[in-house]
């Protein structure tokens, strides 16, 4: 193959000129974007850290070619199964093309050059979430907003704005860096309806839009960065350009923090070797442990439920911590991993959605009596099914794990010891937004973790899903494959014509959880001729077919050239169980779990705030709203703005005092104040 030229670099700004101008496009045989949302937030992640990414790879052919553009589809709804526009350019349209318009094929690279253009053009919901200042370092809080980097700020990539954070949406910045709008006009149009507002008093306001410009203009600087993609391009022939497909699929091997902390252990605990010690000491080689769980955990139990990432790990956890609680932890992943399986939470860790969700069910088992499953009673079990499926369905786990990880730990913990929380806002992170089976549809993707748990659903739901040349239970960890219950060779064949249908081939409803030798006697057949091959072994496999929600008329062939139908009716019935079983307790979940954390609307309340590493006290008065700070009353938000002064030495380091001031519930909860003057609103 040619030779890449020096690597060179551009901004992500040129990119998205040259994307939207149609310079930039994809081979049609490329595969197409398969990308999760939470692949999206590390990349941006990486990107404002400076993490290098990879390089993209262009190639400009010297042959005729058909092209496609960047996928531009919504993830779901209307449009979402359209067919992706291909264009056939001739060999001297290619020549005029590159010589004029710089005109590129994407060989490599097209998930994050396709995740960037959709996150600036609001195709995907990106926000940026920015840290409170009581939540940066000390070396940072002393800076001035504008000499913070990025980097500095940021507390995560999310697909939906925080209500305790500034937030900025990533297309909302593209837009204002792209347009004329005076400030007046930015602020009506994207910043005055953001939640996080709430409560601020005027003066705050005009602070907090400084720093949303202030984020804008450093996103502007990330985005016009000329070094921060990096690339090659290539110039070939079409015999080195399939060279180039055949030849580039080789990875390299990443430094996992694990590897260094085991080196930082060594002395007194050798990571390495008790990690292969657990994984033999079962003699249960299906089962796989990760170390980052056992670690992340531990972490989370030394700090006292305050931190699981890697930095605090690094710091803060030394061979005596491994020593304490190694075997005490591995104990109950293997009682977590039993539970799961037996329950019919998984079929296979391979096909566990989120295997972050381990940890805190390691926390609920080390708070529960008796520290075992069977200890549980009605109501929790009813709390961690919710739990389960409503976080893997919202897909919770996908952005901010670290602070996820800890927020769920920490809920767990109240159920194992039956208290209730009073985090009214915790039931609307879990809070799965599926609206009917169209959203069912949309699962294509098989990475995905909604993907991964819909399949996963339909086991539990089942109470174990069968088998189909004999109707047994599956056990863990068989050689599973997400079977095509229409063959994929079979639609491709019988539907050529009808795109909605080819659209539809690899969705979740068409899929279903099956031992791979089953899957491989499948071949292409019509769902009715392999299905009839089986109903020689199995005389029951109608049995089988309605363990797995599939309509037993599949059998009588019937569906055969109605495959729409088919897949819409088996989406609606998937759908309808995760209604019933899950989407329909939302409120009995939170009349069960949820306690009103006000007990008083009049009255003295202690409360106290942490800001440069200094506790600071105070008294708030719940008829006025007042704070009394130092001897005098100020409103919540000036108490604040003169705590964080005095800590600090900084005028006007203002903040939502609602969101800053907090106090102790009768349980032990620390909960801020906002709790106060949400329930005046509601009672006034």
């Amino acid at each position: 193959m040619a030779e890449p030229q020096q690597q060179q670099t551009e901004s992500i700004k040129f990119l998205m000129d040259n994307i939207e101008k149609g310079n930039i496009v994809l081979p049609e045989f490329q595969r197409d974007f398969v990308w999760d949302i939470g692949k999206t937030y590390e990349l941006f992640d990486s990107l404002v850290r400076d993490i290098f990414i990879g390089s993209i790879i262009y190639g400009k052919p010297s042959f005729e070619i058909t092209v496609r553009n960047i996928d531009k589809r919504p993830r779901k709804g209307a449009g979402s199964r359209a067919k992706i526009e291909t264009k056939f350019f001739t060999k001297e349209e290619i020549e005029h093309k590159t010589q004029i318009n710089n005109f590129r094929l994407v060989l490599d690279g097209q998930q994050r050059a396709t995740s960037i253009y959709r996150a600036l053009k609001g195709i995907d919901d990106i926000w940026i979430i920015i840290k409170n200042d009581e939540e940066l370092i000390e070396d940072i809080q002393n800076k001035e907003f504008k000499d913070r980097t990025l980097e500095e700020i940021i507390h995560e990539f999310n697909g939906k704005e925080d209500e305790d954070r500034l937030s900025v949406k990533l297309s909302d910045a593209y837009t204002i860096i792209k347009s004329d709008d005076f400030e007046d006009e930015i602020k009506s149009k994207y910043f005055d309806s953001l939640i996080f507002l709430t409560g601020f008093e005027e003066n705050e306001i005009k602070n907090v839009f400084r720093k949303f410009m202030g984020t804008i203009k450093k996103l502007n600087e990330l985005l016009g960065s000329e070094k921060l993609l990096s690339y090659y391009l290539l110039n070939m022939n079409t015999e080195k350009f399939a060279l180039f497909f055949e030849r580039s699929n080789s990875k390299g091997i990443q430094l996992n923090f694990i590897d260094i902390l085991a080196a930082k252990l060594y002395k007194g605990f050798n990571l390495r070797e008790e990690i292969d010690k657990l994984q033999n000491s079962y003699h249960i080689s299906e089962y796989q442990f990760n170390r980052e769980i056992i670690v992340r955990t531990i972490s989370y139990i030394i700090s006292n439920g305050r931190e699981v990432d890697r930095t605090y790990i690094l710091t803060n956890l030394n061979y005596i911590h491994f020593n304490e609680y190694w075997d005490k932890v591995c104990n109950y992943y293997k009682k977590v991993i039993d539970f799961l399986f037996k329950e019919n939470y998984i079929l296979s860790q391979s096909w566990m959605p989120y295997e972050n969700m381990i940890i805190p069910l390691i926390i609920f088992l080390n708070e529960l009596e008796g520290n075992d499953f069977s200890q549980m009673n009605e109501r929790q079990n009813e709390f961690i099914s919710y739990w389960y499926w409503s976080s893997i369905l919202s897909q919770r786990y996908s952005s901010g794990t670290n602070e996820v990880i800890v927020q769920d730990c920490t809920i767990l913990k109240r159920i194992a010891k039956d208290q209730k929380t009073t985090d009214k806002s915790y039931f609307n992170k879990i809070k799965i937004q599926m609206k009917g089976y169209e959203d069912i549809l949309s699962l294509t993707k098989k990475g995905s973790a909604v993907y991964k748990g819909v399949l996963n659903f339909l086991n539990f739901a089942s109470k174990g899903l069968l088998d189909w040349p004999n109707s047994s239970k599956l056990t863990f960890n068989s050689k599973l494959e997400d079977h095509h219950i229409f063959p994929k060779q079979y639609i491709k064949e019988n539907y050529s014509d009808d795109e909605n249908a080819l659209s539809l081939i690899d969705c979740v409803a068409n899929r279903t959880l099956l031992p791979k030798i089953t899957n491989i006697r499948i071949g292409k057949k019509a769902p009715s001729e392999y299905l009839m091959d089986i109903k020689i072994k199995n005389i029951d496999i109608e049995d089988s077919l309605t363990n797995h929600l599939i309509p037993i008329e599949l059998l009588e062939g019937l569906y055969d050239e109605f495959y729409f139908d088919f897949v819409e009716i088996r989406a609606k019935q998937i759908f309808e169980t995760i209604e019933n079983k899950i989407i329909l307790k939302e409120k009995q979940i939170l009349n069960n779990f949820y306690k009103t954390p006000v007990t008083s609307n009049s009255g003295n309340k202690k409360v106290f705030a942490n800001y440069y590493n200094k506790r600071i006290e105070a008294t708030f008065d719940i008829d006025t709203e007042k704070i009394l700070y130092k001897g005098k009353k100020y409103s919540v938000s000036s108490a604040a703005s003169k705590a964080k002064e005095d800590l600090s030495g900084k005028v006007n380091a203002s903040t939502n005092g609602w969101k800053f001031w907090k106090y102790q519930t009768d349980s032990e909860e620390v909960r801020f104040i906002d709790d106060y003057r949400k329930s005046n609103i509601l009672t006034k």
